[in-house]
């Protein structure tokens, strides 16, 4: 899949670094056992943390995709090549569960590995009607559409808890709503219009009301609530337009911040299998998860697996660069093929 560009900003690739950041540490915090201050910190990780996959999609719906079979291709077997070096573990330590947990490994976007990059394959495969309609829709009328998907689809989950889609927030019609939201910040040239400082803010303003939100459920429930901070509420979407925001209209170049950037998804698809090895070979973490420091922990394992992430995938395209290029030809070559057989066509073919 490619955006469009204007040129490399890397405030945005150090803000992908940042979701990616806050989402590992969201994940980490999500296993604290018992109460204080760690409760406290699980809820702040929710309400801020949870920003990190939404941004993504902003960020891909404000440069726009543009579906490319090659690209796709290639996408796919990084999936595949790092989803069966996780089940080869999983297997080695006797964990890799059924026939179901060890297909989807297999075969990780049909089989949801990760909901994130099998809602992506969706929506590139939808990108070209999508971006069609917004182009025919016009500015306006795409922010009507919007404030009533907003209000159908976040709204009523928001205020009401009743989830129309089912998903939590975790599937293809979040992921379209974001892409358009992404599309209309950069059609109405939203980056830059305002001051960093009120953007600031404002998303302090509406994290603190989330945190407090969900706080109160704590309080009430005994149990840590994340019920205002799941992907699919107005806070969560709200929080991460501002951020995104914030970053968008901060311009710098690094070459160095770029290329981690660039190595965001494989990362993202190594998380399980980084932690776990952590566990079995260097340090089971979750034996401090009744810690006064179990946070402090989860932020520098959270550094530590992107450091590692980083390593793993910097070594790989070194290796292994000429033998995808290969496949992904091949591939590409056998897709086309079967399209031309069957008499049909499809963008970027």
């Amino acid at each position: 899949m490619s955006e469009e560009r204007t040129g490399r900003n890397s405030s945005i690739e150090l803000f992908r670094i940042l979701c990616l950041f806050l989402i590992f540490w969201m994940h980490g915090a999500s296993s604290f056992s018992g109460g204080g201050i760690n409760a406290w910190l699980a809820i702040a990780a929710d309400s801020v943390g949870n920003i990190g996959v939404s941004c993504f999609i902003l960020i891909s719906g404000y440069f726009g995709v543009r579906w490319s079979g090659k690209k796709m291709i290639k996408l796919d077997l990084m999936l595949v090549f790092y989803c069966w070096i996780g089940l080869a573990f999983q297997l080695l330590w006797g964990t890799a569960g059924g026939g179901e947990n060890i297909l989807s490994y297999v075969f990780p976007v049909i089989g949801k590995r990760s909901w994130y990059f099998t809602c992506y394959f969706a929506l590139a495969a939808l990108s070209p009607f999508l971006n069609e309609a917004i182009e025919k829709l016009g500015r306006q009328r795409l922010k009507q559409l919007i404030l009533v998907m907003l209000l159908v689809f976040s709204g009523v989950t928001t205020f009401f808890f009743f989830d129309l889609t089912g998903d939590g927030g975790k599937g293809i019609v979040q992921m379209v709503m974001l892409y358009l939201i992404g599309r209309y910040i950069r059609i109405s040239g939203m980056v830059g219009r305002y001051r960093t400082g009120k953007l600031a803010a404002a998303f302090a303003a509406v994290a603190a009301v989330n945190f407090a939100l969900n706080g109160a459920l704590y309080v009430v429930t005994g149990t840590v609530q994340n019920r205002f901070a799941r992907d699919n509420t107005l806070f969560i979407i709200a929080e991460a337009v501002l951020a995104f925001l914030i970053f968008a209209d901060m311009r710098f170049e690094n070459g160095f911040v770029n290329r981690i950037a660039s190595y965001v998804p494989a990362i993202f698809i190594m998380e399980w299998t980084l932690r776990e090895c952590t566990i079995h070979y260097l340090f089971d973490y979750l034996a401090w998860n009744e810690s006064g420091v179990y946070h402090l922990i989860l932020i520098g394992l959270a550094v530590s697996m992107i450091a590692a992430g980083s390593a793993i995938e910097a070594l790989c395209r070194l290796l292994l660069h000429r033998p995808q290029e290969w496949l992904s030809g091949l591939l590409y070559q056998f897709w086309t093929g079967l399209l031309k057989c069957i008499g049909t066509k499809l963008p970027g073919v």
